[in-house]
């Protein structure tokens, strides 16, 4: 499946798993740091898994702890 807009699905997973957040996840970018969310690791599995079910793909679990920026994120979507 070809991912046309990462960051927009990244921010849909965000703003499922933080709603209260919204209007910080609009001004997002591919250079933001994953830490720089702000969310607990709960929050961060439950983003990740929103965005394999949007995106209809599994992550390898490997591949998780090795992601430091939302543009690494994007990149491992188009990789899926």
């Amino acid at each position: 499946m070809a991912i046309d807009n990462p960051l927009a699905l990244i921010r849909n997973a965000l703003l499922e798993v933080d709603p209260d957040r919204a209007a910080m996840w609009d001004d997002l970018d591919l250079d933001a740091s994953i830490e720089s969310l702000g969310l607990d690791s709960v929050r961060l599995m439950e983003m990740v898994g929103a965005i394999e079910d949007a995106a209809d793909v599994t992550f390898p679990d490997e591949a998780l702890p090795r992601l430091n920026t939302l543009g690494d994120l994007a990149a491992l979507l188009r990789d899926a």
